[in-house]
């Protein structure tokens, strides 16, 4: 998978008044809703820099850029770009737990926006998540999964155009085999999780993505 293809995954997620694309680089912006690859430029081309970090600026938001792994950004890290997170498009297993999780409908958005900001210990962004998540779901293309534990709600994932986008599990319930048995629950597609979370989103890497900001 190509950044412009990890693109048009997310672009659902992110305002189109504050979106768009400079010289042949998209980027996505949602200043309400900074999680994942809400904030960010898909891929880099010297040519568009300058015009991309005044747009990130305008909005409040740290310029970034997401490439693939191996790419060229010395040029980056000369004006001061970090990476600041990694990104990893998986393959998912199945799992004998995947029974745990029902499918949800549109209508239950709030609650898929709390469970995935407590995942991601955002919660101020659980409004602007569930908007967003509200309209995906009453699209064909989009789906989403709860997990439960002991009758509790303990986990989400959020999946469009056949790939996860986001899952997470709230912290409570880390390491009892909820994020294996959401993974397992949208087999065998796709699902793209930050570096550091296979212990709890198990999937075999297929792409890896690096994000580079200036703060």
């Amino acid at each position: 998978m190509t950044p412009r293809e990890l693109y048009t995954l997310y672009r659902p997620l992110a305002s189109r008044q504050h979106s768009g694309e400079v010289a042949g680089i998209p980027y996505l912006l949602q200043p309400s809703f900074p999680l994942l690859l809400a904030n960010t430029a898909f891929g880099y081309a010297e040519a568009a820099r300058e015009e991309l970090e005044a747009r990130f600026r305008a909005v409040g938001a740290p310029p970034a850029f997401t490439v693939l792994e191996g790419s060229e950004v010395s040029r980056l890290l000369d004006l001061g770009y970090r990476a600041t997170a990694a990104f990893e498009l998986c393959q998912s297993e199945p799992s004998p737990r995947a029974y745990w999780t029902e499918q949800v409908p549109w209508s239950e958005a709030w609650t898929i926006a709390r469970l995935l900001t407590e995942a991601y210990q955002a919660p101020q962004w659980r409004f602007a998540l569930a908007q967003q998540v509200g309209k995906l779901l009453q699209a064909p293309s989009g789906q989403a999964f709860v997990a439960y534990l002991y009758g509790d709600a303990a986990g989400a994932i959020f999946t469009h155009q056949d790939t996860g986008l986001l899952a997470g599990v709230v912290p409570p319930r880390l390491g009892n085999g909820v994020g294996a048995a959401l993974i397992g629950r949208i087999h065998p597609r796709p699902f793209v999780r930050l570096a550091g979370t296979e212990a709890e989103l198990p999937g075999r890497v297929l792409s890896r993505f690096i994000r580079y900001a200036l703060e």
